[in-house]
């Protein structure tokens, strides 16, 4: 059987004892339940360790274009990611299609650029701007090849749910951290008290998720850190 929105709204408040086992919700109370986990997802959009899919997009490069927006209704017509994993571009040209690395701009990094404007056959770095409802994503140098494509990795969040009656499907450990998180958020506006039980595990299936959701990153050490010369770096050789 389909577990639905209402269904998680329902246990959520039996867990704070508005609902005995065989109750259901009222209109209103179910609504509240509808609101209280919406709240929540909204919030772990913004915390990485709560996003368990990263998507692989592409989309067309224009030759001689620098910016593109990321978002519904943008130039990369995703969901607009809070954290981007990684930007590369590929050559349509060259078979079989090769991604290739991009350096990553910090801020920064961004700012210091003195010839934001310099062009060349393809970028060697980007930088996001996470502006709000539309990121930003900036290629430096300006690419100016015709047949190139961008891809962008971006953590996918939980979107929020739309009605009562959607169904919720979801990886292991996300229906029990929702339903004790949104009993939580739901205590103070019936007056309910939390019990320790329920705080505690509350708190253990969030740290179960973000357990499960953490990804192995590849150690990567910049060039110009592993010295010049074959003699590497003796800590007796002084400055």
């Amino acid at each position: 059987m389909a577990y639905t929105v209402r269904n998680l709204a329902e246990d959520a408040l039996r867990e704070i004892g508005v609902l005995a086992a065989n109750e259901t919700a009222s209109g209103a109370d179910a609504a509240a339940g509808l609101r209280a986990v919406n709240d929540l997802v909204d919030q772990w959009a913004a915390e990485k360790l709560q996003i368990y899919a990263v998507v692989r997009t592409t989309w067309t490069i224009t030759a001689s274009t620098q910016t593109y927006t990321v978002g519904s209704g943008g130039d990369v017509a995703i969901a607009r990611p809070m954290y981007i994993d990684d930007i590369k571009f590929q050559d349509t040209s060259v078979s079989p299609t090769q991604e290739y690395d991009l350096s990553t701009l910090s801020e920064q990094g961004w700012r210091d650029v003195q010839i934001k404007t310099l062009t060349s056959p393809f970028p060697t770095a980007w930088y996001y701007d996470s502006a709000y409802p539309l990121g930003t994503i900036s290629f430096w140098p300006i690419p100016t090849a015709t047949t190139l494509q961008g891809v962008i990795y971006a953590p996918t969040a939980v979107a929020e749910f739309a009605a009562l009656s959607t169904t919720i499907a979801l990886p292991p450990g996300y229906r029990r951290m929702l339903i004790k998180n949104t009993a939580i958020n739901l205590a103070p506006s019936y007056q309910a008290d939390v019990s320790p039980a329920l705080a505690q595990a509350a708190m253990e299936s969030v740290t179960a998720v973000k357990r499960s959701n953490k990804r192995l990153v590849d150690m990567r050490i910049e060039a110009g850190a592993l010295g010049q010369g074959n003699g590497g770096y003796s800590i007796d050789a002084g400055p």
